[in-house]
């Protein structure tokens, strides 16, 4: 009867340490687990700033590509009237001078 007794307050024991030292290993984990979510909370929101930031440097650069478009646009229309005045300059040039003189026969003498 004795060694009944015996081996279940042995067995008992060994069940409680057992308990115990799970629950301290869990509570452990339980701290590396709250950690760790911690830690990805904060990267969910650090990535949530980096998108919102690429987007928004994304819609700058669509802004600055459009205004260069219509910069080219612009030098382009601006060098065609250039060319075009030039031309008209070096026609007015190349025309007789006499065309624009009063010619000696003139009544405006």
């Amino acid at each position: 009867m004795r060694k009944k007794i015996s081996f279940w307050l042995g067995l008992g024991l060994m069940a409680a340490l057992a308990g115990c030292a799970t629950t301290e290993a869990s509570k452990v984990g339980q701290s590396d687990i709250d950690a760790l979510n911690v830690r990805l909370s904060t990267l969910q929101a650090q990535l949530s700033e980096k998108d919102a930031e690429m987007a928004k440097l994304q819609n700058r650069m669509r802004d600055e590509e459009a205004a260069r478009a219509q910069a080219e646009d612009e030098k382009r229309t601006l060098s065609q009237k250039l060319d075009s005045a030039l031309s008209d300059l070096k026609s007015a040039k190349a025309a007789p001078a006499s065309a624009n003189r009063v010619s000696n026969d003139s009544d405006l003498k």
